[in-house]
């Protein structure tokens, strides 16, 4: 059995500017028979071509057919494997760049590498263990699963990844510029660095207050909050028994809806109910669905379902849902055309899937009861079977809202005093003002989800990550500190002497200035001891400090090379004397394109007193041209 192992190289590395997975597998592999090629390419074209999946990057179809064109032009079974493992990435939602393998003499038996670029190490892992397996299957003359392995690596990829909300706001800020830091396996980032970072939790900042989200999931409240302000919500009030339920529903007038107190994502709730054995088993549900014993009954508001999302001070998107029915036939039960409904490859249990699985559940066996059905029903064909009235938010409908309601929805946000809220409005006609038609505001969302507006089924998606990074980092609003690394000789006392020359330099006076040593870090003067973290982990310590306003990199050229680079990239370079002769007379190819990778695009180089052909010779090694004269701002 072949065995392999991998090293994650976090960050700019001898490959890439991004973060890349290392795959290193004994040389025999190299030479395997590469017979599944054509198997393998003809297996992953026929899935691609029959569309049945959901692709959560808009460059994921593209990555994946250049993928499937470098495993039909691969000479050998690395390179055929590491474009397999690409195609699962792409398709998974994390398109790559092409790379190649290398063959390294080692001290023991030769290796090769395999470098896969990366977001999250976990989900790299998963998909070159998927592209052995599918390769060893077919090599063997086995079909091999590719529809059943595919939605296993979605799913997989949709439990490691970042969601769709949070997704949304990096990729708007990465079009800015912005850095970002994932600080747990959860939704909690860092935007920006040092002294001007910011967080964000999915669609939640950190100026959302927990006062806010309290009284967020507080329905009742929220609605008399809202009602004191104006805004069209439903009559309803707690009940404690099935009993007060079927007497608050006589108060409020039918229909109505039976819902949990603190209801989300729809769990629990039952609408349009005027029977008294509905309205009692609707009660029991919304207290097992939705895990709570405090339910609420309030008046049915008419209409369709719409999520209108509000950041700051205005509406920003609007989303119709759609009602989940089925076609009779005849021949079929109601529980069979179901099931039929939910092979539709859009549906899942994931958040990146467009549509959810529809569920007979007691909210929708109360909703086949009022037609006279039950999921053995049988009915007839071309009639239409109501099974649930809030499905899923599919049809962007943003530029139709009247502005009456726009301006309630953020008149809404405000009074529950959320700066990002998503508003479930009920309307028959969302272009029209609500009152009159009987619509409402029936629920306020702290932490919405992006989806429905970032990739609507039908419509034009809207820039709500953008809209709340711009909440966040308003106009041009600094969000890095400058990182700078220090090039110095590997002698532990000429580097210490050329970091105390650097901080000495006037310009950091007044500035708190964090340090990334070999060991430990310096924060304004001050050592943290972090014991025996990695060197990318006490860098991501001074990113994350509150107080920093400047980082300088010691570097460490055999760790830059092995490990890649510790932060994200360098804003400044400065070159000693000393470790500019050592490094360029020891010519490590893998250091200096760490190094050129690591290098911002208007990253300045400084050199210390040293001749000009020493300095040329830096910039072959970078393979770069460096304009403008180098600053000599470290004297002798």
């Amino acid at each position: 059995m072949t065995t392999w192992t991998t090293v994650p190289l976090f960050g700019p590395n001898r490959w890439s500017s991004r973060s890349v997975l290392e795959l290193h597998a004994p040389l025999q592999v190299h030479h395997q028979s590469i017979a599944p090629r054509a198997s393998a390419a003809a297996c992953l074209s026929s899935f691609l071509e029959a569309g049945r999946f959901t692709s959560t990057h808009p460059g994921s179809i593209q990555c994946a057919r250049h993928a499937i064109a470098a495993m039909q032009g691969a000479e050998d079974f690395s390179s055929l494997w590491l474009a397999a493992a690409e195609w699962m990435s792409a398709m998974s939602g994390v398109p790559t760049k092409q790379l190649s393998p290398l063959v390294v003499p080692t001290p023991s038996s030769d290796q090769v590498l395999l470098p896969l670029e990366m977001e999250e190490e976990q989900l790299s892992q998963r998909c070159f263990e998927l592209a052995w397996e599918m390769l060893a299957e077919l090599g063997r003359g086995e079909d091999y699963p590719i529809a059943t392995k595919f939605r296993e690596l979605f799913d997989y990829a949709d439990d490691v990844r970042l969601g769709p909300s949070s997704r949304a706001i990096l990729d708007a800020a990465l079009e800015r510029g912005i850095p970002y830091y994932r600080l747990t396996n959860g939704s909690l980032v860092q935007l920006g660095e040092g002294i001007h970072q910011r967080r964000i939790w999915t669609a939640e900042t950190d100026a959302t207050s927990a006062i806010a989200e309290s009284v967020a999931s507080d329905k009742d409240l929220t609605k008399r909050l809202l009602r004191n302000v104006g805004v069209p919500v439903p009559l309803g009030r707690m009940v404690t028994s099935p009993a007060d339920a079927w007497a608050a529903a006589q108060e409020v007038g039918f229909p109505v809806v039976v819902k949990p107190r603190d209801a989300n994502h729809q769990r629990g709730i039952s609408i349009e109910l005027t029977e008294r054995e509905e309205i009692e088993k609707a009660y029991h549900w919304a207290i097992e669905d939705g895990q709570t014993t405090d339910v609420m009954v309030e008046q049915f508001a008419r209409g369709q379902h719409h999520r209108l999302l509000v950041v700051g001070d205005r509406m920003v998107a609007a989303s119709r849902g759609h009602m989940e029915t089925v076609l009779g036939d005849g021949q079929h039960t109601i529980a069979e055309l179901v099931h039929k409904l939910n092979q539709d490859p859009r549906r899942g249990e994931a958040y990146t899937d467009p549509l959810g699985i529809v569920k007979l559940d007691a909210a929708a066996q109360i909703e086949l009861s009022k037609q006279g059905f039950t999921v053995d029903s049988i009915p007839e064909p071309n009639r239409s079977v109501l099974i649930r009235r809030t499905g899923d938010l599919t049809t962007d409908c943003t530029e139709v809202v009247h502005p009456v309601t726009a301006q309630q929805a953020v008149l809404a946000a405000r009074v529950v005093g959320l700066d990002v809220a998503g508003l479930d409005v009920l309307a028959t006609d969302i272009s029209q003002p609500l009152a009159p038609q009987r619509g409402a505001v029936v629920e306020v969302n702290a932490g919405p989800s992006l989806t429905p507006h970032v990739a609507p089924l039908f419509g034009n998606p809207q820039p709500v990550g953008s809209a709340i990074l711009e909440l966040v980092f308003p106009g041009h609003r600094i969000s890095r500190i400058e990182l700078i690394g220090l090039l110095g000789s590997s002698d532990a006392h000429e580097q210490s002497a050329a970091l105390k020359q650097l901080l000495a330099r006037p310009e950091w006076d007044g500035q708190c200035i964090g340090v990334l040593p070999h060991e430990d870090i310096l924060v304004d003067g001050q050592r943290i001891p972090l014991g025996s973290q990695s060197w990318r982990v006490r860098a991501q310590a001074i990113l994350g400090h509150p107080s920093v306003e400047a980082m300088i990199v010691v570097i460490d050229p055999a760790s830059f090379q092995q490990f890649g680079s510790p932060v994200p990239r360098l804003d400044r370079v400065v070159f000693t004397e000393a470790g500019a002769i050592e490094w360029t007379a020891q010519g490590r190819v893998g250091f200096w394109n760490t190094l050129q990778h690591a290098l911002s695009p208007h990253a300045k180089l400084e050199f210390g007193p040293m001749e000009m052909g020493l300095q040329k010779s830096v910039l072959q090694h970078l393979n770069r041209t460096h304009s403008g004269s180098p600053s000599r701002s470290l004297p002798s």
